[in-house]
């Protein structure tokens, strides 16, 4: 088989289907990643449109097929894209404007002018392509490398696109008598090879690492309040020890059970959250906020006065008794309690200031509940 267009984009085509069934089985293990699914469908409608185009006649109703095929495919890939770098996508829009790109490429097919309708499809392409490596060129610095290369391989592959449309309108082949066969188609081909095979692999190297890190994240996230968990904040301390002027404020919600008990556990999990939330609003990006686990909470707070932090911590309680639970009809009243304890020199350890925070909220559990009490306080 010769060294021609033809049998390079069928090459392409293979290359694209054989990713885009690649696409489907890391799917199957993360369904949470639907931007695989856009993925898989853009390369597979690639994919074919290129085999058809290549292995069938270039008769008008072939052309017309293959690139509505493929349009549909690019749009898919840039929406995938979309996805991938969190981008917002508005479906409606999207739609429209798909089938507006359709449009723009079968309608000249159609009535005849099949080479105004390739050259406007090279086009549409191009600029779409442009769009996805844009769009990676966005989020680089989450994987510089990776990432920079992908938005390479999708700029070079639009400029390849480009001057395949640019070669036709310049020739002024508005009607093909066969499958256009330049120095242009030859180097999208090329690239479309190439570009497949480098996006495939980097795609998937970056699914994968983005599995290994929301794994990691997971196992250091409570999964009810989206909180650091007790491993993640012990473990934040054997590199980062507390300093002298941090405060440990340990949080425990008054008579939890009861609420679990009296009103079920859906209605103690809002409570669990809506507390959560309050520590959000009231930490600072420097402190850290973890659930210890059951209705334990803690918020560490980096270089701050004996008086603010009582003042944060107090503010919080505040914030929970006066905020009822809403259960159907009901306002179910809830109450926190807090203990404070501060490290006073380097050789304060967090275990050991937690415990000291400990005591101080055992006193105030002891003293009547919903209340704040730091260790130099003392409760007759």
């Amino acid at each position: 088989m010769g060294f021609d267009p033809s049998t390079l984009f069928f090459a392409a085509g293979i290359s694209a289907v054989a990713l885009a069934l690649t696409m489907f089985g890391a799917w199957l293990q993360n369904r949470l990643d639907v931007f695989l699914i856009g993925w898989m469908i853009g390369m597979g409608l690639l994919g074919a449109g290129a085999v058809i185009y290549s292995a069938y006649p270039p008769l008008p109703i072939v052309i017309l097929v293959c690139m509505s095929l493929q349009t549909v495919g690019f749009v898919t890939v840039y929406l995938a894209a979309r996805l991938f770098t969190g981008t917002p996508v508005h479906w409606r829009i999207a739609i429209i404007l798909g089938l507006a790109a359709v449009a723009a490429v079968i309608l000249p097919i159609a009535s005849g002018q099949d080479g105004v309708g390739v050259a406007i499809f090279n086009i549409v392409a191009a600029v779409l392509l442009f769009l996805c490596a844009h769009e990676y060129w966005r989020v680089r610095e989450q994987s510089p490398l990776p990432i920079s290369a992908m938005s390479g391989l999708y700029a070079l592959a639009g400029l390849s696109f480009l001057a395949c449309g640019l070669v036709l309108i310049y020739e002024r082949q508005w009607q093909l008598v066969g499958r256009p066969a330049n120095w242009a188609e030859i180097f999208n081909a090329i690239i479309s090879i190439a570009g497949i095979t480098g996006i495939g692999a980097l795609s998937l190297g970056l699914n994968h690492s983005r599995v290994a890190k929301r794994m990691a994240e997971e196992a250091r996230t409570d999964a009810l309040t989206g909180l650091m968990n007790r491993r993640a904040l012990f473990s934040a301390f054997l590199s980062d020890r507390l300093r002298p002027g941090d405060a440990v404020i340990v949080f425990d919600l008054d008579r939890f059970k009861s609420i679990n008990d009296r009103y079920g556990h859906r209605a103690g999990d809002l409570t669990l959250h809506q507390f959560a939330d309050h520590l959000r609003r009231n930490a600072r990006p420097q402190d850290l906020v973890a659930r210890l686990g059951g209705e334990e909470f803690v918020l560490v707070m980096r270089q701050i006065s004996v008086a603010d932090a009582t003042a944060t911590a107090e503010r919080i309680r505040s914030a929970v008794a006066s905020t009822p639970l809403k259960v159907g009809d009901t306002a179910v009243l809830v109450t926190a309690s807090a203990g404070i304890a501060f490290a006073v020199s380097e050789s304060d350890d967090f275990e050991h200031v937690m415990h000291r925070a400990d005591l101080a909220l055992y006193r105030a559990k002891n003293s009547g509940r919903d209340r704040v009490l730091t260790e130099l306080q003392v409760v007759a």
